[in-house]
């Protein structure tokens, strides 16, 4: 058997907690009898559970679209907008020496 820490419901923003109530309606519907103390505390664990899950997943995908820009020495030539050629030698003292 799993060990798995409640989630608490302070963690919960107002709008989440409200997305907890309706999933344990949702899902003590889906019981099809009145549930039991035990059953209770099952289903509000599986509801913030799946809240949690939800934010989760909205949080990574929002660190995917908001990722570093890329370095002008791997950026593509339509993207680099200026060139500083001293920049450049300075970065790479061995353009500078003769052949």
């Amino acid at each position: 058997m799993k060990s798995d820490k409640e989630i608490s419901i302070d963690q919960f923003t107002d709008a989440e907690k409200e997305l907890v109530q309706a999933k344990v309606k949702h899902l003590t519907l889906k019981l099809a009898h009145i549930a039991s103390k035990k059953e209770e505390k099952e289903i509000m664990k599986e509801a913030k559970r799946l809240v949690m899950k939800d934010r989760v997943v909205k949080e990574t995908t929002k660190a995917v679209i908001a990722s570093k820009p890329r370095k002008p020495a791997s950026a593509k030539e339509s993207e680099i907008k200026e060139y500083n050629w001293s920049a450049s030698l300075r970065k790479n003292p061995r353009a500078l020496k003769a052949r």
